[in-house]
């Protein structure tokens, strides 16, 4: 077996339990539970969330039915994040990068690996935050500003991972520019959602999601092909 399809195993194996958390998520009791008080986004606009009002509009106000729900199915989802969902997809960041790569550490691989390492930091600092502010939804604190600096270091390392694989796509010995073009997407994503993620969070989703499937299916075909 070459370090190139070793690499590609892992990335496929990796990609495909991440996209196995987000049935995962859907399944969780809690969130069916709450599905007509969370439409889709919800979870992100809670990481991004910046004040009370945000907040509200997510979780409905003290008192109501959906606050009963939404809380419970927010904690759920958290908890299986911190548990599974960062660590793999963390772990499907690095093995792409080192895909990409051909196996070695170029500078612009260990720049990847770097990104994603950051940003799993960045995940778990808004994430056992925001199990925080579902006690104090009403008076959140300083707990917002904590949480969004975690999300948006999440992001921007994510993006920033992206981008460095962008690079090796197209400075690697196997090129693969039809990739490099979907990993640059985050980026671009990324920065319309700090323009305002209220309106283009899903455009960032979105991205992430062209770029990552894209490693996804490229690292299988380099997989199958060669099986």
């Amino acid at each position: 077996m070459t370090a190139v399809r070793g690499w590609a195993i892992a990335t496929l194996v990796a990609g495909v339990a991440a996209l196995a958390m987000f049935v995962a998520f859907a399944r969780l009791s809690e969130m069916q539970a709450a599905a007509q008080c969370l439409p889709a986004g919800s979870v992100v606009q809670f990481e991004l969330a910046e004040n009370t009002d945000q907040l509200e509009t997510i979780f409905g106000a003290a008192g109501s039915e959906c606050r009963a729900l939404t809380v419970p199915a927010m904690d759920a989802v958290n908890r299986l994040d911190l548990i599974a969902f960062i660590p793999i997809y963390t772990l499907f960041c690095i093995f792409g990068a080192l895909y990409i790569a051909g196996g070695g550490l170029r500078p612009l691989s260990v720049a990847a690996i770097g990104a994603a390492l950051i940003a799993a930091g960045g995940d778990y600092l808004e994430t056992t935050t925001l199990l925080k502010i579902t006690q104090h939804i009403d008076a959140p604190g300083q707990l917002l500003k904590m949480s969004t600096l975690g999300a948006w270091t999440k992001f921007a390392l994510l993006a920033a991972h992206a981008f460095f694989c962008a690079g090796l796509c197209f400075t690697a010995e196997k090129r693969r520019p039809i990739l490099g073009v979907l990993l640059v997407l985050p980026a671009f994503g990324t920065a319309a959602a700090a323009y305002n993620h209220l309106t283009l969070a899903n455009a960032m989703n979105g991205a992430f999601a062209l770029a990552w499937v894209g490693l996804l299916v490229f690292a299988a075909i380099s997989v199958f092909k060669r099986a």
